[in-house]
């Protein structure tokens, strides 16, 4: 699979899906995508206020956990 920005799509429920579907907690996954725990937190936040857009690169390394 290549990188294709065209297809950023950063919202919270569709990042904690390929997070879920890896099996993995979100600890283990910034991990092995080399963010912290805080960031991740900050990209699957349900609060607006404290709601960040994931940068595609973080996106892509969690679509290929």
């Amino acid at each position: 699979m290549k990188p294709n920005a065209s297809k950023h799509n950063p919202s919270p429920e569709y990042l904690r899906g390929l997070i879920e579907r890896a099996g993995l907690s979100q600890r283990e996954a910034a991990r092995r995508i080399g963010i912290t725990d805080r960031s991740l937190r900050y990209y699957l936040s349900e609060d607006a206020a404290s709601w960040k857009p994931a940068p595609y690169v973080v996106q892509f390394a969690i679509e290929h956990l």
